[in-house]
């Protein structure tokens, strides 16, 4: 059997790609049903994320055209309450312009070490995260947030990471704006998702609730993976025992998984696929029976809690859990270097002892509802060496026609708006490719015969990638 184009894995990018091609596809996803992490799950009648999501974006198109086509009226817009608990106090997000209400000796510290960074760090190329935190925010700010807080979330040593990751993910207050945080509280949010949007009903699975309405739903099959991809043949064995051949295969699972499947590649190709790093997310949902436990969205934890951050569900839309009652999701980044400390209702127990220790869950709260969820490719470590090892796989790749789209298979920081318009850019690209004239080769003879005339097709080359996504949760 040949299919015109085959797409692997049903999140974001696969639907958009998909959506878009407007032309024979098959779309397979390993799960059981589509959607990759904009997923929920419902437990107890409380609605669960994988991992906390919200809708945010810079982008006309996914504002004005694919959210109104995904939601409707299903979607409501509020002001980002994204704080940090340190020293026994919450200070606002970002912990760099938000310091009033530390302990004093902590503001002068933090202070005195960004005026120190402004004026006295000399110039010259910054190699690394570690060395970009010191570089930009002094040692203060460093030691109590920027460097146990990021050791905390990416799990692998600084140093080997790159900052050009940043690129606006993270706010980056200038003095002047640093000092009037430590003299006072911040009056509002900052960064550029400050008003973010969320689904009011079903959680962010409502996302691909819309996508199913404007798709071919026989197009899609679920619970079927490949095992084998034939870069030469053009060809893709699944886990049915069926082969498929195609003209454009569309990867949109992890590339290093990807390149594992493949039956030929060279050396340097598998190389670059086995220095790609990412970092694993254990989410742990929890659900009480106490109405408005915080009037947050999110907290984030730099010190000796088990979670990085505490998403709260409830908050986001109310009908995420049942009247009178409240959620949070606490996620835990784990790796190589940074195992899990234990696991099944172990790791619960822990979640709500420093829950409690924190002052997110009182003494009497009551669980209605307690699971997790495992997220084994969570976050791209983009360490020193991602570009290069991207670009070896990527140009590969592109010869044999199988294009990457989303934040996994493009080895990409991208949030959700970007891994849609990740796979509109594929489909674009494939859709431009089949409407280019082929161009006819005359025989050296001159002779025009249409039995011997050699015909070639110009592939187009696929755009550059999207600037990395901006700061905050996908």
């Amino acid at each position: 059997m040949h299919m015109r184009n085959i797409i692997l894995g049903g999140g974001p990018a696969g639907l958009s790609a998909a959506y878009h091609l407007q032309d024979e596809y098959l779309l397979l996803e390993k799960a059981e049903r589509i959607g990759g992490l904009c997923k929920s799950v419902e437990d107890n009648g409380f609605i669960f994320d994988y991992a906390g999501h919200i809708l945010f974006t810079n982008e006309a198109y996914v504002k004005d055209t694919l959210y109104p086509m995904l939601l409707g009226d299903n979607i409501h817009w509020q002001h980002r309450e994204a704080w940090i608990y340190s020293k026994d106090v919450h200070t606002r997000y970002p912990f760099q312009a938000a310091t009033y209400g530390l302990p004093a000796e902590v503001i002068k510290e933090c202070v005195l070490g960004a005026v120190s960074a402004r004026y006295e760090n000399g110039g010259g190329a910054v190699s690394n995260f570690h060395e970009f935190i010191y570089r930009n925010w002094g040692t203060g700010i460093a030691k109590h947030f920027m460097i146990p807080y990021n050791q905390k979330l990416w799990a692998v040593p600084l140093e080997e990471m790159s900052h050009e990751w940043l690129n606006g993910r993270v706010p980056t207050p200038d003095l002047a704006e640093i000092l009037d945080g430590a003299l006072r509280p911040q009056p509002k949010p900052m960064g550029p998702n400050a008003l973010f949007g969320y689904p009011l009903r079903g959680g962010f699975e409502a996302l691909v609730t819309g996508w199913k309405r404007h798709l071919d739903l026989s197009r899609v099959q679920v619970n079927v993976s490949v095992d084998a991809i034939d870069p030469l043949r053009k060809t893709a064995r699944l886990s049915t025992g069926a082969t498929l051949g195609y003209d454009n295969l569309i990867v949109t699972a992890p590339l290093p998984v990807i390149v594992e499947l493949l039956t030929t590649a060279p050396a340097e190709v598998r190389a670059a696929a086995q220095g790609l790093r990412s970092v694993s997310v254990r989410c742990v949902n929890i659900g009480i029976d106490r109405s408005q436990m915080t009037e947050k969205h999110w907290i984030y934890y730099p010190e000796d809690t088990v979670f990085h951050r505490i998403f709260v569900q409830s908050n986001a839309s109310a009908l995420c859990a049942p009247p009178g009652c409240s959620s949070f999701t606490a996620e835990i980044t784990y790796s190589a270097h940074k195992p899990l400390p234990c696991d099944d209702s172990a790791l619960i127990e822990l979640v709500i002892k420093d829950a409690r220790r924190v002052g997110m869950l009182q003494p009497d709260d009551r669980i209605l509802a307690a699971s997790q969820i495992d997220l084994p490719f969570a976050y791209v470590v983009p360490d020193v060496h991602k570009e290069k090892n991207v670009a070896t796989i990527r140009s590969w790749l592109t010869g044999q026609d199988i294009h990457l789209a989303g934040r996994f298979a493009e080895w990409a920081y991208y949030n959700s708006d970007h891994a849609m318009l990740a796979g509109k850019r594929v489909a674009d690209t494939i859709r431009q490719t089949r409407q280019r004239p082929a161009k006819v080769s005359v025989p050296p003879s001159g002779r025009r015969a249409a039995t011997n005339a050699a015909i070639t097709t110009s592939f187009a080359t696929p755009s550059p990638l999207l600037a990395h996504a901006k700061p905050g949760e996908s």
